[in-house]
């Protein structure tokens, strides 16, 4: 009888250990490949690449950063068109007063009346031509140029700033999609155990618990909890992955990947991502050229303190229908008249301080952005450095968390052939499950981890933006 029982027992252990070992390989190969075999012919599947190229195509944050560039593009206009020619018309009609030659010849009647009965026409014409300006007019050119570079390396920020933010969501949907794997995973575990539970007390096994049960239960609660809460994050993450490429409301879209891998690419060494960094990045390009503009702009407002020469040309003609002509130059009629002159000219505004207090000002503002620039002179390197850190330290995790949550793995197992041949406890295999689901986790993460630190150091090297115009 005992010889009987043992040998149903090994029977038993033998069916149990492959059942784990199908529940072990064939659950998550299921999940890997199922998304696959359920991808619409008909939907709309993109890439990471794709993402990017459609949220930049269609960012309002670009698209704003580019009339900055247009802005100064127009303050260059003008500073160009200051070394040419201005020219003003200024043109008069309207009712004009009788007046013959006999009223002044051979002597001036006093004593003529004012009579209005015809029309007089007027235009005078003014152009100046600067000849110089002590550097105010190459000055303000100068400025336009750098804050047209400046503008463009803000469009470089937006654009990195838009990439990144797309591998985030993108990474995001992705980790959240294998959270909810891992989750029904555990729950596969513990709904299986749970049914075994209530047959053993069903049947009156002698290793029956109801206690068991409950245990078993209260877990597979706090698994379906955390179940809802990854489909609210998948649900999330491709809304904000929907929204950021600009698709209409309701697309049926999904992206490509189905699970998330290390980043394959090989890192570069952290000496060339610093010099990457000085060189590419947005931000030091920014900075540079809003130097030169600053400095050009002080020297503009000092150019105030001397004075501007120029050419000049003006002339005048006017004519009325009840008006004589008189033809001499003492006597000067606006009604009836003609007259053209060329000159030289100097204009010198001395106001007693208020040049002085805009180039001050003018100053201060060269002097700030020079410290920010100290700042980040020190800082993006800092920051570069921590992120090869990061990542380095995530390589490193995705190791270890990954022996951790396989023997965890081992573990729920057993936990699970010890409670199915009744000398284990329910607890153990709730701990089994929150120790593989919490290594599991952080495998997952350390993995996103690793993508987001190579994204980041792409993007705080600038070269993130050389890859998507490759």
């Amino acid at each position: 009888m005992t010889g009987s029982r043992v040998k149903g027992q090994r029977s038993k252990v033998k069916l149990v250990t492959r059942r784990s070992l199908f529940v072990t390989i064939f659950i998550p190969l299921v999940f890997l490949v199922s998304p696959a075999y359920a991808q619409d012919p008909g939907k709309l599947v993109l890439t990471l690449d794709q993402c990017i190229k459609k949220a930049v195509e269609v960012s309002p944050e670009i698209g704003e950063s580019r009339y900055d560039e247009e802005v100064y593009k127009s303050k260059k206009m003008q500073a160009d068109s200051a070394g040419y020619p201005q020219i003003e018309i200024f043109a008069l009609t309207g009712p004009s007063p009788k007046a013959k030659k006999e009223q002044i010849s051979p002597t001036v009647n006093t004593s003529v009346g004012t009579t209005i009965n015809g029309i007089f026409g007027s235009a005078d014409a003014t152009l100046i031509q600067p000849i110089y300006t002590f550097g105010k007019i190459s000055s303000y050119r100068e400025a336009a140029e750098s804050g047209i570079k400046a503008a463009r390396a803000g469009v470089g920020k937006k654009t990195s700033d838009i990439i990144l933010r797309t591998k985030e969501i993108y990474y995001g949907l992705i980790l959240a999609r294998d959270m909810r794997n891992l989750v029904l995973e555990v729950k596969d575990e513990l709904v299986e155990s749970i049914k075994k539970a209530e047959k053993q007390i069903e049947v009156g096994s002698p290793w029956a618990d109801e206690a068991n049960l409950f245990k078993l239960r209260a877990f597979l609660g706090e698994v379906e909890r955390n179940l809802n809460e990854t489909e609210k994050g998948i649900a999330t993450a491709k809304d904000a992955l929907a929204v950021s490429m600009g698709l209409p409301r309701g697309t049926d879209f999904d992206i490509a990947d189905t699970s998330l891998t290390p980043e394959g690419r090989v890192p570069e060494e952290l000496q060339s991502y610093t010099r990457n960094a000085v060189e590419l990045r947005s931000e030091f390009i920014q900075l540079k050229e809003g130097l030169n503009a600053r400095n050009a702009l002080v020297n503009a407002e000092k150019s105030n303190f001397y004075p501007h020469l120029f050419l000049g040309l003006k002339a005048s003609v006017a004519g009325a229908t009840n008006r004589d002509k008189v033809d001499n130059p003492y006597l000067y009629d606006f009604f009836n008249h003609s007259y053209g002159a060329a000159f030289m000219g100097l204009k010198w505004s001395i106001d007693f301080g208020i040049t002085e207090g805009r180039v001050k000002e003018a100053q201060a503002e060269y002097y700030k952005l020079a410290e920010k620039k100290k700042f980040a002179d020190e800082a993006i390197p800092f920051q570069v450095r921590k992120i090869y850190l990061d990542m380095e330290e995530a390589k490193k995790n995705i190791v270890e968390t990954e022996k951790a949550y396989r023997n965890a793995r081992k573990w729920l197992v057993v936990a699970v052939a010890n409670f199915d041949l009744g000398i284990g406890d329910a607890k153990d295999i709730a701990d089994a499950a929150v120790a593989y689901a919490r290594m599991k986790a952080d495998n997952l993460r350390s993995i996103y981890n690793h993508r987001m630190s190579f994204a980041n150091i792409l993007s705080a090297t600038g070269m993130d933006i050389k890859e998507i115009k490759k």
